[in-house]
């Protein structure tokens, strides 16, 4: 049965035929790029990805030093070399996050005319290379469209296109392509919001999560069986909401003249601390702690507002637990005496109780039902009054 929902989501897995098909797409993609800057130097079609800065880096050092990793980031290809040594006995997914890390420590490759920017800066930084383009994936993007008209001129098979012919038409080209590569990207992560929340519309499920960063206010987790990522406002209830009355009442405890209130930059308790990377609350029972990279278990499920709005959401299980369920509370010797007086007595029938929450809907059911005699005496009322008016 075709029930238009998604059936299952995973971690899209590369394999060794992706790399071997990448580094092929790779030295085509190279090849063409040189091949059109030696004949249209002022107006190619290129992209590069600009170095970034030692400090950008600073979070990613951070985070494999804790594990007892060293990463280089002095060159590219050093940074690559660090980056393939990161593997942890025990922790598959070690890699994948440490790499995802990498790449959002990074700009944006952009593409750009050749005649625009100085020869120092073709560099594609993260592929390690002086000079890139796009060229084999004609059918997705009109970058490698261009670049075909570019080669095709340079072998002398078709004239230069126009709207490509200056340093000026082509920056316009580019600058339109990565405006619009930036909306397919966040169209392409709309899409597949709006499938996963479909996935998990009907379902409550507990799942490993691995931290992949840590915030002054909460924790961003990735789950690695359906391959997608949250965030937990830990301070602002979402590790449990056991651990925020907690919270609340030590600071009550120990506000001191200000009778335990508290400013909004308190934090409920919880302190970042951005070496180690980790968010803690000695305030609470049990003193919470979680860092980068530890594992735990979180729920996962869709939250509904008011307004009708739904959207996915994760939690820590110890709200999971303490928001869905209730404890059972013994009933007291008054709701007991108010449960007999209200129960019917054996051998007697209950009498149906008289509704106070709808008086016209039982009003309306005892008017009797009006006949043709209403009727008459309705009209002749009317024509008494037209009488009276008349006279």
């Amino acid at each position: 049965e075709d029930t238009q929902k998604p059936q299952d989501a995973e971690m899209y897995q590369l394999k060794e035929a992706n790399a071997m098909v990448e580094e092929f797409m790779l030295l085509a993609n190279i090849s063409v790029a040189k091949k059109i800057l030696k004949h249209f130097p002022s107006f190619s079609v290129l992209r590069r990805h600009p170095k970034p800065s030692d400090t950008q880096f600073d979070m990613l050092v951070r985070a494999a030093k804790i594990k007892g990793l060293a990463i280089d980031v002095s060159s590219s290809k050093k940074l690559a070399e660090s980056l393939d040594g990161c593997i942890i006995e025990g922790f598959p997914y070690f890699n994948t996050l440490i790499r995802v890390l990498a790449t959002r420590c990074m700009t944006q490759a952009i593409y750009f005319s050749s005649g625009s920017v100085t020869p120092e800066e073709y560099m594609h930084y993260g592929l390690a290379t002086p000079i890139y383009t796009h060229f084999t994936s004609p059918i997705r993007r009109y970058a490698d469209i261009l670049v075909h008209r570019l080669l095709a001129a340079s072998l002398g098979i078709d004239p230069v296109p126009t709207t490509l012919e200056s340093e000026e038409k082509s920056r316009s080209m580019c600058e339109h392509m990565n405006h619009r590569n930036r909306m397919a990207q966040q169209v392409g992560r709309s899409s597949s919001a709006l499938f996963t929340l479909l996935f998990f519309r009907d379902k409550d499920v507990v799942e490993e999560g691995i931290v992949l960063s840590v915030r002054k206010n909460g924790i961003r987790v990735f789950i690695p069986k359906f391959g997608i990522e949250g965030s937990i406002a830990v301070a602002k209830g979402g590790g449990g909401e056991a651990e925020k009355k907690a919270t609340a009442a030590a600071g009550a405890a120990g506000g001191g003249g200000g009778g335990g209130a508290k400013s909004d930059d308190d934090n409920n308790g919880w302190t970042f601390d951005a070496e180690s990377l980790s968010l803690s609350n000695p305030l609470v029972p049990g003193c919470p702690r979680y860092q980068i990279f530890d594992r735990l278990q979180v729920r996962i499920f869709v939250k509904r507002s008011e307004m009708r709005r739904e959207w996915l959401e994760m939690e820590l299980p110890a709200t999971a637990t303490t928001t869905a369920t209730k404890p059972h509370q013994p009933a007291s010797a008054d709701s007991k005496k108010r449960k007999d007086a209200a129960a019917p007595s054996k051998g007697r029938k209950k009498r149906p109780a008289a509704s106070s929450a709808s008086p016209a809907k039982d009003s309306k059911a005892k008017r009797p039902r009006r006949g043709p005699a209403g009727s008459a005496k309705k009209k002749g009322t009317k024509k008494t009054k037209k009488r009276q008016r008349g006279s």
